[in-house]
């Protein structure tokens, strides 16, 4: 039976969370990327480099989560539960690298819900956005991301 999505959260906008930067989680990051480039990895190259210290990898910032957010109740909020979801695609726009030690802010947000069919059936995208701000409230990274849900 077909199930309706909640689009009235278009717009909604989550409580903001802090994620602290660890220089072992970048290094660690990088090597399960397979990216062995120095300036993730060697904090002598990171310290001589224009930044002063190690760089998180580009796509770091899918690491980042909100630990106190209930994703179950999203789901039951969007009116599906985990067994019609896909991970649809994921987006990264960085203005600055991420860095160890430092601690930024994080704001999430439904900017989108839309429907289409394709070959299986008909289904939700629902688009979140998510904008990443260091200590000065300057956004330095921001991410997409798509979820598929199966109608």
């Amino acid at each position: 039976m077909p199930i309706q999505i909640n689009k009235s959260l278009i717009g909604r906008e989550y409580p903001p969370y802090a994620v602290t930067v660890e220089r072992g989680k970048i290094k660690e990051f990088a090597r399960a990327l397979g990216d062995a480039n120095s300036l993730y990895l060697d904090d002598r190259v990171g310290a001589a480099s224009g930044w002063g210290d190690i760089i998180a990898p580009p796509t770091f910032s899918v690491t980042f989560r909100d630990e106190t957010a209930d994703t179950a109740a999203f789901l039951r909020e969007l009116g599906t539960d985990i067994s019609r979801v896909l991970h649809g695609e994921q987006e990264f726009e960085l203005f600055r690298p991420l860095q160890p030690g430092r601690t930024y802010l994080c704001r999430a947000k439904v900017v989108d819900i839309y429907e289409k069919t394709g070959r299986s059936g008909p289904m939700a995208f629902v688009v979140r956005e998510t904008s990443i701000a260091d200590g000065s409230n300057e956004i330095v990274a921001t991410m997409r991301g798509v979820t598929v849900v199966r109608l």
